[in-house]
């Protein structure tokens, strides 16, 4: 194939901390959980104590999915990890798949590196490989730490050649979504839609315990049981040929599109735009609607499904004796901070949308008519906020109309969105902190993706890692408590919102002082 190896030398020499940045995190969460486990379970008895606790009930198999050898140290660590891996996997796999061949092509750099003698499949199969290779470091370093760590050879290459291998699934998935869509922006809305419904899919059909792991992706994790005496080996064949049919797929339209098209055609504008659209905010709402509603739904969706499994999932913790509101308020606790790490999410999302707009050039050409700098910001910043604000509020109702639906009471429909809303000075935060980081470089708002990521880790898995309480602060979800099992910290709060206000007034400056990346 004309031209591979060296698409491939260009793509693994352009973003070699993509490739292996994502791996070692992976490890180091592996590692330090592995480590953990080991340290508290350290007698058979702790162990026979934590699998009694999951008999019969599959109160958490909605969050992090069935539970299988759990008498076992990896078997423990496999169902610990759930929540983490569910969610951080295939989210890694649908990135590299599309910041490896579709945003290569909407940068204009593909165009440059076809100028030559390349093959027609050529930069697509060369950005696959770069993002797999991810895949194959995450299995390669995550094994080696959990054989370092003392766990069984075969359990541990099992175990990280599943984590490996859902990591690859989920990358053939974005690979099929990069070539259909037009952009990168659309491919990863689609992407993380798919996700989403993988993910509450096999949440629901884990949580009521059903017969159905064979249809989803997102099941097979577990369904490989890599610490049992005789593990089954389908799923590694339904994640191969997963793998094995979107990356044919994904070749075959790759091969018979336009560059620069996709599959999926766009839908044309109106002729003249209508008179309303003459400011920016009016403008940029027109761009993004698209994008906010699906936030919103698929976000929604999320809060009410989660809501709606409270009641059994809570069921786990009236095992260990709390009494029932203890346990109901910590599993709320923990859905809410999640509705806010979302809408974080989604504001940092649109962040690197206007980001994109002034690599682009396009928000020159705006500022080339009587519009000032400081106009365009703070109609980018309204924008952000507001949206994050009202995905906020949505999810917080639709939590709240889920827990009235699993129990059965309409008394818990107040109880979404004050808990929910406790959060919005962490979220406010976090947006602006993008945004911040926008105004000075349109590139550093991709760090802000490392504060969602520890806010996740913070949320599902301090206790276990036994996190340092600065290190767990470096989360600003934290500086809230854990509402509503704990008092919402007022102070934190306004210290938040003082922060917010200070990082607003500096972002305009510097966004007034720079020059623009192009246009």
């Amino acid at each position: 194939m004309t031209g591979y190896w060296r698409l491939v030398s260009v793509s693994l020499r352009t973003a070699p901390a993509q490739v292996l940045g994502w791996a070692l995190a992976v490890c180091a969460l592996v590692a330090s959980s592995a480590s953990a486990i080991g340290d508290k379970y350290t007698e058979q008895a702790s162990r026979d104590a934590y699998a009694a606790s999951y008999v019969g009930t599959q109160s958490s198999a909605a969050l992090q999915g069935r539970g299988y050898n759990l008498e076992t140290l990896g078997g423990i660590l496999a169902n610990e990890l759930g929540y983490l891996t569910l969610i951080m996997l295939p989210l890694i796999g649908l990135h590299l798949a599309i910041r490896f061949t579709r945003s290569v092509e909407d940068t204009g750099r593909l165009d440059i590196l076809t100028a030559g003698p390349v093959h027609r499949l050529a930069p697509a199969a060369a950005g696959l490989t770069a993002a797999a290779l991810t895949a194959v470091l995450t299995f390669l370093l995550s094994a080696a730490a959990l054989v370092a760590l003392g766990y069984p050879v075969a359990g541990s290459l099992r175990y990280a050649g599943g984590l490996g291998a859902l990591m690859l699934a989920f990358t053939g998935i974005g690979a099929l979504v990069a070539q259909c869509c037009r952009d990168a922006r659309t491919s990863h809305v689609l992407a993380i839609a798919c996700w989403m419904v993988s993910y509450l899919a096999r949440a629901v059909v884990d949580a009521r315990g059903a017969d159905l792991t064979w249809v989803n992706p997102e099941s097979w994790l577990a369904e490989i049981r890599p610490f049992a005496a005789q593990p089954p080996l389908w799923p590694w064949l339904a994640i191969a040929a997963t793998a094995a049919v979107t990356f044919t797929a994904a070749g075959v339209v790759a091969t018979r599109r336009d560059q620069g098209a996709g599959l999926i055609p766009p839908r044309p504008g109106p002729a003249a735009a209508p008179s309303w659209m003459t400011k920016p905010l009016h403008v940029l709402i027109r761009l993004t609607r698209g994008v906010c509603l699906g936030w919103t739904v698929g976000g929604s969706l999320f809060a009410f499904s989660f809501g709606y499994l409270t009641k059994q999932i809570s069921a786990l913790s009236a095992i260990s004796g709390a009494t029932r509101n203890e346990n109901i308020d910590a599993t709320l606790s923990l859905f809410v901070q999640m509705n806010a790490l979302l809408a974080a999410a989604a504001a940092i999302q649109l962040t690197q949308w206007l980001a994109t707009e002034e690599t682009s050039g396009r928000v020159g050409y705006a500022l080339a008519s009587p519009v000032s700098r400081r106009r365009w910001w703070g109609a980018s910043a309204s924008l952000v906020t507001a949206w994050s604000l009202i995905l906020l509020i949505c999810m917080g109702v639709c939590t709240g109309l889920g827990l009235a639906a699993g129990f059965g009471d309409a008394s818990y429909l107040d109880d979404g969105v004050p808990a929910t809303l406790a959060y919005t000075p962490a979220v406010l935060l976090l947006a602006v902190t993008a945004l911040a980081l926008q105004s000075v470089n349109p590139r550093a708002v991709t760090v802000t993706w490392l504060a969602v990521g520890w806010g996740i880790v913070v949320c599902l898995r301090a206790d276990m890692l036994d996190l340092p309480e600065w290190a767990r602060r470096l989360s600003p979800l934290h500086w809230v408590g854990a509402v509503p099992r704990d008092d919402w910290d007022r102070p934190a709060a306004l210290a938040m919102t003082l922060l917010a206000l200070a990082l607003t007034a500096a972002a305009v400056l510097a966004f007034q002082r720079r020059d623009l990346r192009a246009g």
